[in-house]
């Protein structure tokens, strides 16, 4: 037994992980066409207006790792540019003026995270396409938003070790690992072929407990009263989020899709590396 798991690409453990996410995007699958049927999803179908917008044009997905802070990000100012979660509170936020903004974690439906903070992107960049979960589209304090121009609503799913489940379906985008994945799968879905990762490391739980800063503005605040089942389960998901990574990287090669990272430290070190200032040069 232990010579046919050593021929794997994976461990038993990595193996029975992706198996239960594939169980779960299975279930996911049959709740969302079988609502569907009954049009709970209808609001989806605008999300189509997106397909392709930017076709075969770069794009730069930020992450909030602390190498962000290793960038001039003002001269992104002219680019296509996707940012995620609390990245508003960078002091650049204003000038780079992102085109794409993703808050997808679960914080923002328990009320760990205030809703105030979709006034706020809207307000620093009124231009925005800001990407909710769509799991959240009929709940009350969502509701006001229901109609917003600004605002596209999501459904994620996670990426399959075992399956070519990659598709360009805005209305199911992997992965529910990490949010940078769901924006790279973004970038996908609007047709770009050449995509730049910024401040991503997936190495923000290791700095938290090494009592390292985890994020470009500090340490998460989330994380200041865990417990070791609590680091347990975020070094887990964590393990998760590289492998999925390795998975999409794999996907997006396959598909003729060029990734690159622009982060000198962190753990992609797998997707091949390059310069943030000599790219900025080159033509578009």
């Amino acid at each position: 037994m232990k010579a046919f798991f050593k021929k794997l690409k994976y461990t038993p453990f990595e193996i029975a992980d992706a198996l239960v996410l594939d169980l779960i995007n299975f279930y996911e699958f049959i709740s969302f066409y079988g609502l569907k049927i009954f049009g709970k999803y209808n609001f989806l179908k605008r999300n189509k207006i997106l397909k392709n917008n930017h076709k075969d044009q770069r794009i730069f997905l930020l992450g909030n790792s602390p190498s962000l802070n290793n960038f001039d990000l003002k001269k992104l100012s002219n680019e296509i540019v996707i940012m995620v979660n609390r990245s508003f509170m960078h002091e650049d936020y204003d000038k780079i003026k992102p085109k794409f903004h993703l808050i997808l974690d679960s914080k923002m439906e328990t009320g760990e995270w205030p809703i105030d903070y979709i006034e706020i992107i809207l307000s620093k960049n009124p231009e925005v396409n800001l990407l909710l979960n769509a799991k959240w589209f009929s709940l009350d304090k969502f509701k006001k938003y229901q109609k917003n121009k600004n605002i596209f609503w999501i459904k994620s799913k996670s990426i399959s070790l075992f399956f070519d489940n990659f598709n360009n379906n805005i209305a199911s985008l992997f992965s529910s690992t990490a949010v940078v994945e769901q924006g790279l799968s973004l970038a996908i879905y609007l047709g770009s072929k050449k995509i730049y990762i910024m401040g991503v490391e997936l190495n923000g739980i290791l700095n938290l407990m090494n009592d390292k800063e985890s994020h470009f503005n500090g340490k998460d605040p989330d994380y200041e009263k865990s417990n070791s089942w609590h680091w347990a389960r975020a070094m887990n998901s964590s393990s998760r989020g590289i492998r999925q990574f390795h998975r999409i990287n794999e996907l997006c090669k396959k598909n003729g899709i060029e990734l690159f990272n622009l982060s000198k430290t962190g753990l992609l070190d797998f997707i091949p590396k390059d310069n943030y200032e000599a790219i900025l040069k080159n033509d578009k």
